[in-house]
């Protein structure tokens, strides 16, 4: 079994050396066709690293607005474009060229518009991480009089060693809860362990009234992990007010309240955050909030089942793998020894695990 097991790892192996170098996101985009905005749809794209300081953009399923129609294209690939590691450390890529529409890729009621499809022009630009991809693309169809613009993703991305979550954020104010909006949180992973959370852009209401009040920033917030394999934080005390940098707003209420008494308990893993604040301000405008953000609803996690089929497999030491060698972030389901690191020593205890169960 043993000897099985070690040539299962050393088979894993190879495979993750000679795997491609490219990541797939799934993002939000919007199209606007000459100055009217789509409704939003789900974009896959693909960023292929050709290995020479060039990327291949590829978004599937693409489908074109033109002619007043929606014509599904499928695949649209923006090859040899060129990319460099900004300071941001994000991948940064742009150009302008043209694509080409196969006529084999159009349905037979728009082989008419074949022709004029077969030289765009287009203008590309993004950036992405490991995780996150923000792109706009600029086409010109000039034999149509169509100019659309594509946007996909969104441009916020987390700081260095944070993450941001989008959660539904319900405020109930002195009894009375609000619809759940999305609301935008950073968490950043301080060096001695804590975190520092933010929320971004809070408002308040007031007879009816949105006051925006400001970003909720509370620094080196103890973080432990629980049984559950989520990580677990509080903090009780006293904080004062942030201004946001929301766009159209010029003054924040929220530096002006002073010390504000506020009491915050959450959990969180790489996906999901569920976090509530008991925010006092009875002696300023007279209001006591409560902010729920997210849902109590987390997964149960296995320890081991890095892929989530609910299962410990080969599959799993076959994704660890693959996670080091795309240097993915650290992850507690994937961290088999504990050692807060992704390494070949957690594909070993993959397959510790299956011979523990008898596979």
């Amino acid at each position: 079994m043993k000897k099985t097991l070690l040539t299962l790892l050393v088979a894993l192996t190879s495979l993750c050396a000679t795997a491609q170098s490219e990541k797939n996101y799934t993002e939000q985009y919007v199209v606007t066709e000459n100055g009217t905005a789509m409704e939003p749809q789900t974009a896959n794209v693909t960023v292929v690293d050709n290995g020479n300081g060039t990327i291949n953009f590829i978004l599937r399923d693409f489908v074109l607005h033109a002619v007043g129609q929606e014509i599904p294209v499928g695949d649209v690939a923006l090859n040899d474009v060129p990319a460099s590691v900004g300071d941001d450390e994000l991948t940064h890529f742009s150009k302008e060229s043209t694509f080409a529409i196969p006529a084999t890729s159009l349905p037979a009621e728009f082989q008419a518009y074949a022709f004029l499809l077969s030289s765009i022009p287009y203008a590309l630009q993004g950036k992405c991480s490991d995780t996150k991809l923000y792109a706009t693309i600029d086409i010109n169809i000039n034999a149509l009089s169509e100019q659309l613009f594509v946007e996909v993703g969104t441009d916020l991305f987390p700081p260095k060693n944070g993450r941001i979550y989008t959660e539904p954020l319900v405020l109930t104010i002195n009894g009375d809860s609000t619809a759940p909006q999305d609301a935008n949180v950073v968490v950043i992973e301080n060096t001695d362990g804590t975190i520092t959370f933010e929320l971004k852009n809070f408002f308040l209401s007031n007879g009816g009234e949105s006051i925006p009040v400001g970003n909720i920033r509370v620094e080196n917030i103890p973080v432990t992990t629980g049984e559950d394999g989520l990580s677990h934080f509080a903090f009780n005390g006293i904080i004062q007010l942030q201004p946001g940098d929301m766009d159209g707003v010029d003054f924040w209420t929220g530096p002006a309240l002073g010390d504000i008494p506020l009491v915050l308990q959450g959990k969180m893993n790489d996906d999901k955050l569920f976090v509530t604040i008991d925010i006092d301000m009875m002696d300023t405008i007279r209001q006591i909030c409560y902010v729920q953000l997210g849902t109590d609803d987390f997964p149960v996690v296995i320890k081991g089942d890095v892929n989530g089929d609910g299962k410990v497999n080969v599959a799993d030491a076959q994704r660890i793998l693959i996670l080091m060698a795309d240097s993915a972030p650290y992850s507690a389901v994937a961290d088999i020894n504990g050692n807060g690191s992704i390494e070949i020593a957690d594909a070993q205890g993959i397959l510790i695990i299956m011979a523990d169960q008898g596979q």
